[in-house]
């Protein structure tokens, strides 16, 4: 991915490859979360396509609501000659994607009711 332009808190990355790489990289954008909106523009710069990224899905409902948005990038990508996928994405300095924590931990012991019971004779009252 090639950087077209970089605002505060949004870059546009310009996408190249294959077919299959192309829309690998959005794939692979859509589920990392950071991607806005992509857009497909033809060589004299029309938007051809574009489309938001940024709605919460979990599991199967993810590839089903995105499916048609990535088979729309795939048939103008096929059909046209020239055309550029960009795709805006927020600006996430590295040191914010780490997800380290330092936590203090205590070793407890937990012993079964029922294993001490068995081993103390039982009461005769």
């Amino acid at each position: 991915m090639t950087i077209v332009e970089k605002n505060q808190n949004t870059v546009f990355e310009e996408i190249q490859g294959t077919l299959e790489e192309i829309i690998g990289q959005i794939k692979r954008l859509i589920r990392e979360g950071n991607a806005r909106r992509v857009i497909v523009q033809g060589k004299n710069g029309r938007i051809l396509f574009q489309s938001q990224l940024t709605m919460s899905a979990a599991g199967a409902a993810f590839f089903v609501f995105y499916a048609p948005v990535l088979s729309a990038i795939a048939t103008i990508v096929l059909l046209a000659n020239e055309v550029k996928v960009i795709v805006e994405k927020d600006d996430i300095p590295e040191e914010e994607l780490k997800d380290e924590y330092e936590v203090d931990a205590e070793v407890i012991e937990i012993r079964d009711e029922d294993q001490n019971e068995e081993k103390s004779p039982p009461e005769e009252s």
